[in-house]
């Protein structure tokens, strides 16, 4: 099949017919076929779906079905933050919002028994001069109910404030692992300034927003500025931008 601007041709229309088949017989086999997060394929394994510890964690943690949806997400980042786990440095969340993925992080890979500290950073609250749009619980009690969702974990630093101003209240000398989602260019431009030279090698920075259309100016700041030192990013499918720091 040709796309060429409004209009497609099929050339050849036996193969296009099988292929029409195959789909309909995937979406008849459930276990074959994920739609959710803008996501949507078949004839895959999923094997985030059997994987019983993480599936375990995402139903101890998750406190919405948003979050529950962004299950493809939140498995990536839990593989490369169990990789990252091996290495020396922190850990770091730059947009933690409701904390939900640091916490399924956290419990998937005993992050507790690392040694490590995780800094998570956010507004909590929204003004209507800021640049990202607002999410549903930001507001003057978001901070107070993530500081007791992580009042178990000592390890844990939540930390008030626009980024990277923010940083001076905590920030780690090396970094093993970095999730940044602000929803914004400016701030994760100037996030990424601080966090990059802090990344050990071998270190894994997962850009949330990286591939999504309607964040195009992320990727438009962020392509130049990893590239001035010397860093890919790779598109997941997902949406999601990964960056792993080189050993030389």
């Amino acid at each position: 099949m040709i796309v060429n601007g409004d209009s497609f041709n099929i050339i050849n229309p036996e193969l296009f017919k099988h292929s029409l088949e195959g789909i309909r017989q995937s979406v008849a086999t459930p276990d074959s076929f994920y739609s959710a997060d803008n996501v949507i394929c078949w004839n895959r394994h999923f094997s985030f779906m059997t994987d019983e510890p993480f599936m375990e964690a995402m139903r101890k943690n998750a406190t919405s079905n948003i979050e529950m949806t962004i299950i493809w997400r939140t498995y990536i980042l839990c593989h490369f933050a169990k990789l990252a786990r091996r290495l020396e440095g922190d850990f770091v969340e730059v947009g933690a919002y409701k904390g939900n993925t640091a916490n399924v992080i956290a419990d998937r890979i005993d992050l507790a028994s690392s040694g490590k500290q995780y800094y998570l950073y956010d507004a909590f609250e929204h003004k209507e001069t800021d640049i990202h749009h607002s999410m549903p619980e930001h507001g003057p009690e978001l901070y107070t109910t993530v500081k007791e969702r992580f009042a178990a974990y000592p390890f844990v630093k939540v930390i008030k404030g626009y980024v990277p101003e923010s940083f001076e209240k905590g920030f780690p000398e090396k970094i093993a692992f970095a999730h940044i989602d602000l929803n914004q260019a400016p701030a994760e431009v100037e996030a990424l300034k601080r966090i990059i030279p802090c990344m050990v090698p071998g270190a894994v920075l997962v850009l949330d927003d990286y591939g999504w259309w309607s964040y195009g100016t992320q990727k438009e700041a962020e392509d130049p500025l990893l590239a001035e030192f010397g860093l890919d990013i790779l598109e997941l499918p997902t949406g999601q931008g990964l960056v792993i720091k080189p050993y030389a």
